[in-house]
C-alpha cells in the first residue's frame, strides 16, 4: 500500500461543562487526507482544496503533527498529504483537530501500524501546538476515538470512552465567522472563585453520572458551564438568541463549542434535533449570516481510512 485516504471528523469540545477535558465526534463532517510516499525524504502538503490553510510544512497542522511521527520512529521517509478541508479554520469544532489527526493515522496506516491508536494523541497533539502551545487534547482525542470522550491534559493524555444514552442527540449551528482560539481564550478569568469550581465539578461529575444511568431529567438539570459561557457569550453571535430558542423547546443543554462561533444543543430523541435545527436555523436567515447546521449522534466513528 502506497497511499490511504482518511476521514477525520470534526468535533464539539467542553460540552458545557467540560472545559478543555469533554469532547464528541460529529457525524458526517471532516476532513478527507489523501497520504501518498514520496521521493522527497520529508512530509510535504501537496495540496489544499475547500477551506484555505497553509501549504508550508513547517506552517501546516498536518505535516507538522505527521513530521513529529516520523521523528519519533526515526524514519526517513517521504510523505504527500493532500487536504481536503471541509472544516472551516477557527470555528469552534476542532478543524485543526481533525487535521493534524488525519496524518498520523493516514501514516501510521502506511507504515504497517507500529503505534496504537492511543499512541497517535502527542503526535496530533504536536500538529495542535503550532497555533496554541497550551492547547488542550479534548478535540483531538474526540477525532482520534469517535464518540464522548473524557480526557486529561497531562503529557500522557489519558483517554476514557464515556457511554453515549440511545436517542440522544445535538443540533450543531456553525456560523460562517471566525473566532480564533487565542482571542476568545484572552476573555477568560485568570483566577475563579471557589464556588464556581464546586459547582462546575459538580455538574460533570452529575453529567457522567447521568450517561451511565440514562438519567435525562438528571442531564438537563446539571447539564450548565459556570466556568467559561459567560465570559464568552457575548463574542459569539447570536448565541443567545440560540439558547433562548433551546430553552423554550426544552434542550437537554445548549452552550458553545470550543471557543466558538459555533454553537450546539442536546436534545433527547432525532426528532426534537429536526425540530430545534429548523427554529435555530431560521435565527441566521433572518440575520443574512451563512452558516452550516448538522444534526449528529454522540456515536460517531473516530478517524478511520475510506
Amino acid at each position: 500500500m502506497n497511499y490511504v485516504k482518511v476521514f477525520s471528523p470534526a468535533s464539539v469540545s467542553n460540552v458545557c461543562c467540560g472545559f478543555d477535558v469533554l469532547g464528541f465526534s460529529i457525524e458526517g463532517l471532516g476532513d478527507e487526507l489523501i497520504i501518498s510516499e514520496s521521493d522527497s525524504k520529508k512530509v510535504n502538503i501537496k495540496k489544499v482544496n475547500g477551506y484555505q490553510v497553509p501549504l508550508a510544512a513547517e506552517k501546516n497542522i498536518a505535516s507538522v503533527a505527521a513530521q513529529s511521527l516520523l521523528d519519533f520512529l526515526e524514519i526517513d521517509r517521504g510523505f504527500d498529504i493532500e487536504i481536503n478541508k471541509n472544516i472551516k479554520p477557527a470555528s469552534g469544532i476542532g478543524s485543526s483537530a481533525a487535521s493534524a489527526v488525519g496524518a498520523v493515522y493516514g501514516i501510521n496506516e502506511l507504515l504497517g501500524s507500529p503505534l496504537k491508536r492511543q499512541e497517535l494523541l502527542k503526535f496530533a497533539m504536536q500538529g495542535e501546538f503550532v497555533s496554541s502551545n497550551s492547547a488542550p487534547a479534548d478535540n483531538v482525542a474526540s477525532s482520534l476515538y469517535g464518540g464522548l470522550i473524557l480526557v486529561n491534559n497531562r503529557e500522557n493524555y489519558n483517554v476514557i470512552k464515556l457511554p453515549v444514552p440511545k436517542n440522544l442527540y445535538a443540533v450543531i449551528h456553525h456560523p460562517l465567522l471566525e473566532i480564533k482560539t487565542s482571542d476568545s481564550r484572552g476573555v477568560l478569568p485568570k483566577k475563579i472563585d471557589l464556588k464556581i469550581a464546586s459547582e462546575q465539578l459538580a455538574s460533570i461529575g452529575g453529567f457522567i453520572h447521568s450517561l451511565h444511568t440514562r438519567d435525562f431529567d438528571l442531564m438537563r438539570l446539571i447539564l450548565k458551564d459556570y466556568l467559561v459561557e459567560n465570559y464568552r457569550a457575548e463574542h459569539v453571535p447570536f448565541f443567545k438568541e440560540i439558547k433562548n430558542i433551546s430553552e423554550l423547546n426544552k434542550a437537554i443543554c445548549c452552550s458553545i463549542s470550543g471557543s466558538g462561533p459555533s454553537v450546539f444543543s442536546l436534545v433527547k430523541n432525532y426528532n426534537e434535533a429536526i425540530k430545534l435545527k429548523s427554529k435555530c436555523d431560521e435565527i441566521y436567515v433572518k440575520n443574512s449570516v451563512e452558516f452550516n447546521s448538522y444534526i449528529s449522534g454522540l456515536n460517531s466513528k473516530g478517524v478511520h481510512t475510506l
